[in-house]
């Protein structure tokens, strides 16, 4: 096996069977880091379409390889081909741009015919990713949210809300309170929090917990990307 994926390592004018092993071993590879990204990322901060991006770059980074054939001229027009195109996409954690990076990573490994060095990159990429979902690394204990409550202006109700968060969160910070004034000229109180969660599979509890306490729940998000709002 380890002679055949190292055969083709320098190969110069790749038959056809050739190039659809290439696509075929870049596909597989993509798909097991989209599974491993979907196993060990919690639910909360997953991206939409973001595990079909995972595959599909791959693909794409090893067809512009192999287009290339080792030519610098080729990857000096294809490089200026694809600066026309603008990517705005913000990521919504720093740990998918590694999953994207090893996507494409791949996807450069078997576009250059060295295979065996993109199925060992992998296997031990995706054991890494396995271990540290088990350790206090691990991604979902350490999730950040930004939580805005609006609620009349009386002690009891600010002693409530502090209640609620300590029972449901590990950490709490009060980031700013603002004294506002109803339409009726009621005052009232709307405060942000920056949260860890206990348990981030509880945060719609403490919402609802929240408001049949008579809070209105303004915002709940991470990273300016709304979770859940009531205005």
């Amino acid at each position: 096996m380890e002679e055949f994926l190292s055969l083709y390592s320098k190969i110069e004018n790749p038959t056809l069977e050739m190039v659809f092993f290439t696509f075929l071993l870049s596909f597989l590879l993509s798909v097991m880091i989209a599974v491993i990204y979907t196993k060990t990322t919690p639910n909360t901060i997953k991206t939409p379409n973001f595990v079909q991006a995972l595959i599909l770059s791959s693909i794409i980074a090893s067809t512009v390889i192999q287009a290339t054939n080792n030519s610098i001229t080729s990857g000096l027009g294809l490089l200026g081909a694809l600066t026309i195109l603008n990517f705005r996409t913000n990521f919504r954690d720093p740990r998918d741009i590694i999953f994207m990076f090893a996507a494409i990573s791949t996807g450069i490994a078997c576009g250059s015919y060295v295979f065996l060095i993109a199925i060992i990159g992998i296997l031990g990429f995706g054991a890494i990713a396995i271990i540290l979902s088990f350790t206090p690394f691990y991604l979902g204990n350490h999730l950040i949210w930004e939580l805005r409550v609006r609620f009349d202006k009386m002690p009891e109700k600010e002693k409530f809300v502090e209640d609620i968060l300590a029972e449901f969160c590990r950490k709490y910070t009060n980031e700013s309170i603002r004294n506002e004034l109803t339409k009726e000229n009621t005052p009232f109180l709307e405060c942000e929090y920056v949260i860890i969660l206990k348990e981030e599979g509880s945060a719609r509890m403490m919402i609802s917990t929240l408001e049949q306490g008579g809070i209105t729940v303004r915002k709940y998000s991470k990273q300016n990307t709304e979770f859940t709002s009531n205005d």
